[in-house]
Formats: structure tokens, C-alpha cells, sequence
């Protein structure tokens, strides 16, 4: 692993090694027998399919089960003439435990730390709700099988015809922990309302916002009509995990205000937050007769009695923990899962579904102001708001390399940020002429930064340089090998880039003021999306989030904030994909399917999409192994 030569002593020898395969290179156990939910609402969405297959993991264990590749026919189309009673697709059942008990009162999982420990749900990106995947629930889940919006709290929905006002069926007699009272509208209003605050950090605050929260209503308790300021078919992706939908109670609040929230974590899930201690961990309690789980509908309790989420930064020390039966699933690096399962005997989960779509983004490519293009660029002299030398980054990159290494060959190219295949928007020229629009080519990255150095009075041989930020991401192990490989990369055509060590907390505070410090390539694993929700977050210059921002891309996105039928939207999506992709603004690399190792001694299954937002969660549907064999299944 490239990250244990980050030491100033190692580093040499790091890139000789890179250079050497650089060279050479030049001349899980998700099946089920669950059948799939019925077909998708026409405002589901489909996880992405350009990475569905997957080649085999280490020979010990069964390579995981390849996505679905089928395109999903809608069920429902909103119009602009008709009342939308919205087909709601039924989630797709738990697996039923084995008989026996699990070996372990306390299932411990380990993962990094970058997310953030905080119990103010709006108080960093969603990332951050992998914490509470176990304690809070939301509107509308996401069925780990099909990856469509499914019900949850909400136990069917409708939208009106012009797109603006989604009326939500609330489930009734749902507790909130430790006598809070029932869960009503009048907690989904207050949810909305705190997500949206003036001093929420949330990366989709700028969406949370479109909520209209004096025209939105309360129906009864158990039925609210959400009202948006602008129509948006797709905006069930925040309602769910992926957008930030988490529940909160408002009795709580309105007892102890936000010390309330920061002192205990109440909510309607088949866990309780029993405590954390920070920089080590947070833990739970199971729940009985959950109304969800092991209650309603005779769905099976979750597995474990307690859960303990641990927080180790480093992959070789959550590894070694593996090992050592101190821990019992985690999340490694490639290398180190294959060799867990070849020489110890685990096991590795992948996601159902691709999670997260890696690239090399190009941070601060934005306006003096917020939509003001009287000053195209915050920072005029930044290298990377040239294009040539954002192609130029492109086409030093040997993706092939990184493929075959790094990720063990268990990824797919990506053509295209925010976007995928099987979801509007999509251009398969993008795939199509990638190796001639993006491929590894050093010759002509040099002959790019040529011209550019020449048109800014740098002399040939002079380097371009910029910042790299290396740090840590959860749902992304390879963050540190992969930013160290694509810097040495760069160095072959002419490209210094001064590497940074950064925390996610820190950078992520950077990235939203827009401060210089945060300019510079980092390595960005975001998770699945609807193109609308990546767009919005990325590519307009009113979010804090932003990346890269013209009038252009102003200009397309208003079309698209306004746009209600399905078909208009697609091609709008497109053309902002188009636009997108000929402005080289990312470096796209690979779509990443989440693989955690386990030790099949402890655990039979864990089905999840890998769509969650936080990259993982559905926590409760971890399954105990309960035979004496390990479950190799």
C-alpha cells in the first residue's frame, strides 16, 4: 500500500515502485434469494449499472453477486395535467436469521473516523449519518435489492402535477425512545425545519431550503403536503438516507433545544444510542418489539444485542484488529481484504450496487461571488482554471494502471461524474469516446501544459504547480494510495503537485467558505446520487458545495430547477452533462463498489445498497452467523 510510504524515508523508493509498475503496465458474499421488489416508481431511482460486474475476489471466498443490468420500465410518470397517486414499492423483507443465537452479545465494527463525531445531525455533511443508521429512521428508505426509494416512515407518498408539493401518509403509532411520545407530521416539520437553519452545514442545506416551510402544511398527524419552492420529481432522495432525511423529535427540542440533541440521540429505530466517547467510539442497544423490526409484519429483531461502532483511522491497525477477533467487520484497503481472506480465513461484503464514483476534483474553480461573473474566477492565477491544463491532469493519468493495482481489477471506469447509465441524463458518447476525449496520453498532456506555460510566461521546463490534499475518506480506503499514485503520475508530464495532509473535518470546513487554503486536486469519492442532487451540490455557484461554476452551468441548472416533466429533464441533464464533460472539469476515475471485510465466524450476511449517502448503513440488517461452521455462504 502506497500510504505506508508517506514517511519522508519511503517516499523515493514509493515512486520507484509506482514508476516500475507504471511501466510494466504500459508494454463477496451478497447473494440472496429475495425476490426483487415489483417495478420502480417513475421517481426511483435505479443504481447505477456501468460497473455491475465485478471480477472475483480472493480465491477463499465466493466472488459477490453482479448488479442487475436490466433498465427498470417506470411505473408512473408525473404529467403536468394529471393528480400523481404515486405506486409505492414494498421493501424488500430481512433475511430471516438461522436458528440459534449469535456468538456475540456485541458486534464490533470499525471504520474511519473522517466522517465526524457529532450528535447535531446538521452539523457536517450527511456522511456523518452512518452514525445513526441504527438509532434514526427516515421517510423513505432504500431497498438494499433494488436500490428504489421504498416506504419507511412514510408508508406511501403523492406529487402533485406541477412537481412542487409532495404529500407524505405517515405510519401510525411509531414511539419515539424512552417516552417521547409518537412520532407525527408535526416531527417531520420540525425535522425539515433544523435541516434547513441558517447555521446548518449540511452539503444539501441549499436544497433543504427549497422546502417552503410557511406554505408546507400538517394535514393531520399522520399526513403533511410538502411545499417546494421550484417542482423537483426527484427530491425523495433527501427524504431518504442519501439527502440528509434522518427524523428527529421535536418534543425533544422543544424540552432542551440543541444541548438536547448534542447530549442524547432520540429516535425511532430498532437501536439506542447508549453513549460515545470521542476519538474511540459509539455505542447501542437493541430495542424489543420495534415496530419495524420484530414487530410489524413479523420482520425478524436484528441480530446483535448491542452494537459497538469503533473509530480506527489507520486500515493496517482496523486489519490487525480483524485479525485478532477484536473486531468482527471492517473496512480495508484491497490488498489487505484479499489477504485477510486468503491467509486468515475471512470474508468479504461487497455493496449490492455501486456506492461511490471516484475523481480527481478540481476545488475552486469558482466566481469572485456566488453567481457574479464580474469576476469569472476567485482566484485568476490558479493553474487548474485553465483547460488545458485540467485535460492535461487528465491525460496523465494511467487509470488502467490504477484498476489493475490499487483496486484489484474490482472496479469500472467512470466516463462522466454524477452521472450513470441507467439514469436520465446519460450519454453513452461519453464511454464511447473516452479513450479519445480522455485517455492516458503523456505526450499530449505536455504538449498542453506547453502551451499554457508559455501563454503565462513559465519556461519550459519550469513545473505547474498546485496543491494536492491527501487525506482520509470513509467509504474509500485507497484514498491515500490512490492521491500518492496520481501525484507521481502528474510529476512524469510536468505537474508538481505540493501534497497537504488534511482532516475531512477541516478540509470540508475549507471547501465551504471557499477559502484559498482549500484550493488543489483532492480525490473525492461521492456517493450514488440522482443526477439532480450531483448537480445541484456540485455544479451551481449558489451552493456552498460547489466545484466548478460558469454562467453556463448557471445558466443550464436554472433550466433544470424548473423543468417538471421527465422528458425535458432528461435532456437538460444530458446537456449539462455534455457541457460538463468538454470543460474537463473533474478527472473521473472509477465507479467503486464498498467492500468490507468480516469474519464469517460472526456474520452470515449483510445486504446493502452502498446508496446510502453515508457510503454504508442498514446496520440492522446484519445477520449473525449461527452455525458452528464459519458461514461462507
Amino acid at each position: 500500500m502506497l500510504h505506508r510510504y508517506l514517511r519522508p524515508k519511503y517516499l523515493i523508493l514509493s515512486i520507484v515502485m509506482l514508476f516500475a509498475i507504471i511501466a510494466v503496465a504500459c508494454g463477496s458474499d451478497t447473494t440472496s434469494d429475495t425476490p426483487a421488489t415489483k417495478a420502480p416508481v417513475a421517481v426511483a431511482t435505479k443504481a447505477p449499472v456501468a460497473a455491475a460486474t465485478k471480477a472475483p475476489v480472493a480465491a477463499a471466498t465466493k466472488a459477490p453477486a453482479p448488479a442487475a443490468t436490466k433498465k427498470a420500465v417506470p411505473a408512473f410518470r408525473p404529467t403536468a395535467t394529471t393528480k400523481a397517486s404515486v405506486p409505492v414499492p414494498k421493501a424488500t423483507a430481512a433475511p430471516v436469521a438461522p436458528q440459534g443465537q449469535a456468538k456475540v452479545e456485541t458486534l464490533v465494527m470499525a471504520m474511519d473516523p473522517a466522517a465526524g463525531e457529532t450528535n447535531i445531525f446538521w452539523n457536517g455533511s450527511v456522511d456523518h449519518h452512518q452514525q445513526f443508521d441504527l438509532t434514526n429512521e427516515v421517510l423513505v428508505d432504500i431497498d438494499p435489492y433494488s436500490n428504489m426509494w421504498v416506504p419507511e416512515l412514510a408508508k406511501s407518498w403523492e406529487l402533485s402535477p406541477d412537481g412542487t408539493e409532495w404529500t407524505l401518509y405517515l405510519e401510525e403509532g411509531v414511539q419515539w425512545h424512552d417516552g417521547w411520545g409518537e412520532f407525527t407530521a408535526a416531527d417531520v416539520l420540525h425535522s425539515w425545519t433544523m435541516n434547513a437553519r441558517d447555521d446548518s452545514l449540511l452539503g444539501y442545506v441549499t436544497d433543504w431550503r427549497e422546502i417552503d416551510l410557511e406554505a408546507s402544511r400538517i394535514v393531520n398527524d399522520y399526513e403533511i403536503v410538502m411545499k417546494l419552492k421550484n417542482p423537483n420529481p426527484d427530491y425523495l432522495f433527501y427524504l431518504a438516507p442519501s439527502g440528509a432525511g434522518l427524523m428527529m423529535s421535536k418534543a425533544q427540542w422543544d424540552d432542551g433545544g440543541d444541548e438536547a440533541y448534542e447530549a442524547d440521540v432520540i429516535g425511532t429505530g430498532p437501536y439506542r444510542y447508549t453513549g460515545r466517547t470521542y476519538g474511540v467510539n459509539v455505542t447501542y442497544d437493541r430495542l424489543d418489539n420495534h415496530w419495524r423490526r420484530g414487530g410489524k409484519d413479523g420482520l425478524a429483531a436484528p441480530s446483535f444485542e448491542k452494537v459497538d461502532l469503533r473509530w480506527i483511522k489507520e486500515a493496517a491497525t482496523r486489519n490487525a484488529g480483524l485479525l485478532a477477533d477484536e473486531i468482527h467487520m471492517t473496512e480495508l484497503t484491497r490488498d489487505l481484504a484479499d489477504a485477510a481472506v486468503a491467509d486468515h480465513g475471512m470474508k468479504i461484503i461487497s455493496s449490492n450496487f455501486p456506492g461511490n464514483q471516484v475523481s480527481a476534483s478540481f476545488n475552486g474553480l469558482w466566481p469572485g461571488a456566488p453567481g457574479d461573473y464580474t469576476i469569472p474566477w476567485a482566484f485568476p492565477d490558479y493553474p487548474l482554471n485553465d483547460i488545458r491544463v485540467r485535460e492535461a491532469v487528465n491525460r496523465a493519468i494511467d487509470r488502467q494502471t490504477l484498476i489493475d493495482t490499487l483496486y484489484a481489477g474490482r472496479v469500472t471506469l467512470s466516463p462522466q461524474v454524477g452521472f450513470y447509465e441507467n439514469l436520465p441524463g446519460w450519454n453513452q458518447d461519453w464511454m464511447t469516446n473516452y479513450e479519445r476525449d480522455y485517455g492516458f496520453d503523456q505526450d499530449k498532456a505536455r504538449a498542453l501544459l506547453a502551451d499554457y506555460k508559455a501563454d503565462v510566461g513559465l519556461g519550459s521546463d519550469d513545473p505547474v504547480v498546485f496543491r494536492g490534499i491527501l487525506m482520509n475518506m470513509f467509504g474509500f480506503p485507497e484514498s491515500v494510495d490512490t492521491m500518492q499514485a496520481v501525484d507521481v503520475m502528474l510529476r512524469e508530464v510536468g505537474i508538481n503537485m505540493a501534497l497537504e495532509e488534511w482532516e475531512w473535518s477541516n478540509f470540508f470546513a475549507a471547501w465551504r467558505d471557499h477559502k484559498p487554503e482549500a484550493l488543489g486536486v483532492w480525490l473525492i469519492p461521492p456517493s450514488f446520487k440522482t443526477v439532480f442532487a450531483q448537480l445541484s451540490l456540485f455544479y451551481r455557484s449558489t451552493n456552498p458545495l460547489s466545484m466548478y461554476n460558469d454562467p453556463t452551468t448557471d445558466e443550464i441548472f436554472s433550466r433544470l430547477q424548473q423543468a417538471v416533466d421527465l422528458d425535458l429533464r432528461d435532456n437538460i441533464q444530458r446537456e449539462m452533462g455534455d457541457y460538463l464533460y468538454s470543460q474537463y472539469t473533474q478527472a473521473p476515475l472509477v465507479y467503486l463498489f464498498i467492500e468490507w471485510a468480516v469474519n464469517p465466524n460472526i456474520i452470515d450476511q449483510w445486504p446493502f445498497p452502498g446508496s446510502d449517502g453515508a457510503n454504508y448503513g442498514h446496520f440492522d440488517r446484519i445477520i449473525a452467523c449461527t452455525t458452528p461452521e464459519p458461514c461462507m455462504n
